[in-house]
């Protein structure tokens, strides 16, 4: 698998923890990789909520003091990658 099929899938399992949790409330707008999350309405519980997804569906943890700056798609794949090479 290249690094661009690995960026890929792992953006889509972003993108369906953020809709498992959100769901509703993004189905009517155009949510793309680089979407700010607070710009979507989604609140502080279900960006909690979409956290603690990702920690689980990807078996990793995610420090939010550390980490402050993940408000898009994006930079959760660029977060979950450094940390994949650093293992």
């Amino acid at each position: 698998m290249t690094a661009e099929d690995t960026r890929a899938e792992l953006r889509k399992q972003i993108f369906e923890a953020l809709y498992e949790v959100a769901g509703s409330l993004l189905e009517s707008q155009d949510i793309g990789p680089d979407t700010e999350f607070p710009e979507t309405g989604m609140s502080s519980i279900e960006f909690l909520a979409f956290i603690e997804k990702i920690e689980t569906k990807l078996d990793v943890f995610i420090d939010l003091e550390e980490n402050q700056d993940l408000t898009t798609v994006n930079k959760f794949c660029d977060l979950l990658l450094e940390e994949a090479q650093a293992v």
